[in-house]
């Protein structure tokens, strides 16, 4: 096995003969062997890298440490240029000067010793910082070459580029800062401020300061005796000697205040006395404006710059508080949310929403005393805080002034856009003393205003409480039956009026409670839409009605059309259409056997949105219906825009028209109405054959109510529609 040791020397020796080859006559060369062995011994152990070239600039040896720092072999650098294999530069990277090149190639020709620095490439091509030493090779006084001493001096580079970059920040960061500096030599009663200690102190760069009384006498009144508490303080016998404080300075000279804060150290002498003061001032002005402004905007909402919650909180703790321990009367808060806010940000988007919102609070603003405070709580929501509520400004009077303010059209560019505000109040302190408890109080009072029709105002009474807890319930109800599929689907029948043939069934939601008993959509729907669940089970019901639809044609039944009833909030989403689409196709059916009905309400607010987005589902070939028309206050010429295969009359409708004669002729307008604009006439709530005789005699198309079948389950619907087959109604 050879050893490490024996072929470093036969490289070397390699490298000694041919560099006496070079260099040496016959009779010279032992002694240049002999030399050669003393510098091989200095340069195989050297820790620097070192490179010998002859006097052509060529490299004919370099040591160990040259082969570890250069990565090159022997064989590669042997006759090779210096600057051909490791390329030199200058320390910063950049290729040397001609200066610089003249120094290299003197150290690499001439006669005398040069140091400089160089950036090198190693074999891989990464680079790093040397310092170089160059000094001519000379044997019996004839020149036969430079040596070349390389110390990578690559942490030293990061130690003076570190501290470099450390003073060049400190000297920007005292600039940038602002700082002034301060030393009081109390001994020789020296004392030395700079003049942007001066400026913070408002004193003019000129000013002798001989001692603390001048520039004390700039500090404003309200902090000057803290001020000397403070350095009093500090140089105390046994004090360390660090204070610290900030006070308020004016210039007398422009009146201009501004805040400084004065950090330094008492020195004391061996008894303890304090014999100098050294320091920095800054003036943290902007800094001050800035906390102050920062406050601001955390105790009030950004988009309406009404108080927030913490500003009102902060606020009326002290309020309900004094209310409470004095009998001066007490106050009320005002729980308001907007009605229709929802479908403005569905079809509008939100910067509109935003703009609606401003205005809404800018109108609540004007509404109320200055004593009053008036707070966005969160989204479309407000509470409105009314000190001395029992006086002549009482909130019921407050509460009718908003909602006849609120309701007035909002216009935002060309539109003109409607919400009503939906009110409830509690009274503090006869309902409680804690702001938390009146604001909880005033929501149910709000929420039992939207149950009662919206736009109008509710007092707490402590039954609402009561009522809440149902709704908490039946939330929790709804959301296990989700998670544990106790949804189901009921069908009702859809008879054509003159033929007696059933042309469809209408879906209708239901939920199982724990005794298997269904509950109907009416109940809870509402806490699905306020508990952000309608469209998760808007989405389940279309693909059970469909997945339905076709396990009858498969069982044999005639295809007919299934109505699914779609919520306002489920049609405004965002791509509703796509997304019914293909729920549709993904079920298998024709899209032309389902239909969708939607009420009102889920188009009265913008027609021109509601006819874009029922006109792609027309085009995906689904049937449309406009459900329980004669419950709200549609413009009936309006109608017109919106692509309609039927028009379903509401149930109260239908059954007022059967009990009153004079609404009769409301009746056959609306019947009349639909047939100039080609739709189908469906009558709903049909229960008796004299409302079914006079829905007939009116001219309208289809019927649907208990009289035909009540809703029924997919079995039992399957099993009566076989029967009713074989015995329609006539």
């Amino acid at each position: 096995m050879v050893n490490p040791e024996d072929i470093e020397g036969i490289r070397f020796e390699r490298l000694s003969i041919r560099m006496v080859e070079f260099l040496s006559t016959h009779e010279r060369t032992g002694t240049m062997r002999k030399t050669l062995e003393v510098y091989r011994s200095i340069a195989e152990h050297a820790p620097d890298a070192i490179l010998v070239t002859d006097n052509n600039g060529r490299v004919i040896y370099q040591n160990p440490a040259a082969r570890k720092a250069f990565g090159f072999e022997d064989s590669e650098v042997f006759k090779q240029q210096v600057h051909d294999k490791i390329h030199h530069h200058a320390p910063d990277g950049r290729p040397l000067s001609l200066e610089q090149c003249e120094v290299y190639r003197a150290a690499v020709f001439g006669e005398a010793s040069h140091d400089f620095l160089w950036t090198v490439f190693r074999k891989d091509g990464s680079t790093f910082p040397v310092s170089c030493h160059a000094t001519p090779l000379h044997f019996d006084k004839e020149r036969i070459g430079a040596l070349f001493i390389a110390t990578d001096i690559t942490a030293r580079k990061q130690v003076e580029d570190a501290l470099f970059k450390s003073n060049e920040q400190l000297h920007l960061a005292t600039e940038a800062a602002d700082l002034g500096l301060f030393d009081h030599d109390l001994q020789n009663n020296k004392l030395h401020w700079s003049a942007r200690t001066k400026e913070h102190f408002g004193l003019p760069p000129d000013a002798e300061v001989s001692s603390l009384e001048l520039p004390l006498a700039n500090v404003h009144a309200d902090d000057r005796e803290a001020v000397k508490q403070v350095l009093r303080a500090a140089s105390a016998p046994g004090s360390d000697g660090r204070y610290e404080f900030e006070c308020r300075t004016i210039d007398p000279r422009s009146g201009r205040q501004r805040w400084i804060v004065s950090r330094g150290r008492w020195l004391f002498d061996e008894g303890g006395h304090p014999v100098r003061r050294i320091g920095t001032t800054l003036d943290i002005t902007e800094r001050k404006r800035a906390e102050r402004q920062l406050l601001e905007e955390s105790q009030h909402d950004s988009l309406t710059g009404l108080p927030n919650r913490t500003l009102l909180f902060e606020y009326c703790s002290h309020l309900v508080a004094m209310a409470k321990r004095t009998a001066a009367g007490g106050g009320a808060v005002l729980f308001i949310d907007l009605d229709r806010f929802k479908p403005i940000n569905d079809m509008h988007g939100h910067e509109v929403g935003d703009k609606v919102l401003q205005e809404i609070a800018r109108r609540l603003k004007n509404c109320t005393r200055q004593e009053d405070i008036v707070s966005r709580h969160g989204g479309d929501e407000f509470v409105v805080v009314l000190p001395l509520a029992n006086t002549l400004h009482g909130a019921p009077i407050v509460a009718q002034h908003i909602l006849d303010v609120i309701g007035r059209p909002v216009h935002v560019g060309d539109l003109e856009l409607s919400v009503t505000p939906s009110i409830g109040i509690s009274y503090f302190p006869k309902d409680a003393c804690d702001l938390e408890t009146l604001i909880h109080y005033a929501d149910l009072a709000m929420y039992a205003s939207k149950e009662a029709g919206k736009d109008r105002f509710t007092i707490y009474r402590p039954d609402l409480a009561d009522h809440a807890a149902e709704a908490t319930d039946l939330e929790l109800r709804l959301r296990a039956a989700i998670a544990s599929g106790r949804m189901a689907l009921v069908y009702q029948p859809v008879m054509d009026i003159r033929s007696g043939q059933i042309i469809g069934v209408e879906a209708l939601a239901r939920i199982r409670d724990d005794n298997g008993k269904l509950l109907p959509a009416a109940q809870f729907i509402p806490v699905a839409e306020s508990a952000g669940l309608i469209d998760k089970i808007g989405e389940w019901v279309i693909a059970e009605a469909c997945n339905q639809h076709r396990k009858w044609c498969n069982a044999g039944l005639p295809p007919f059309r299934v109505a699914i009833n779609i919520s306002p909030r489920q049609f405004r989403q965002h791509a509703f259409a796509a997304r019914l689409a293909k729920i549709v196709a993904q079920s298998g059916i024709d899209p032309h056997h389902l239909q969708i009905e939607i009420p009102e309400s889920a188009v009265t607010d913008s027609m021109d949105t509601a006819a874009s987005v029922l006109g792609e589902i027309r085009a995906a070939g689904i049937g449309i219906a406009l459900d329980d028309f004669g419950a709200g206050c549609s413009n009936l010429i309006d109608l017109g825009k919106l692509p309609l295969d039927k028009l379903k009359i509401d149930m109260s409708f239908t059954h007022r028209v059967y009990s009153d004669p004079l609404s009769r002729p409301i009746m056959e307008g609306v019947i009349a109405l639909g047939r100039s604009l080609n739709l189908q006439i469906v009558g709903e709530g049909v229960e008796s054959e004299g409302l079914m005789d006079d829905l007939r005699r009116y001219g309208c198309d289809q019927a649907q109510g208990f009289l035909i079948s009540r809703p029924l389950p997919p079995a039992a619907f399957e099993s009566w529609y076989r029967g009713y087959l074989d015995h329609p109604l006539h």
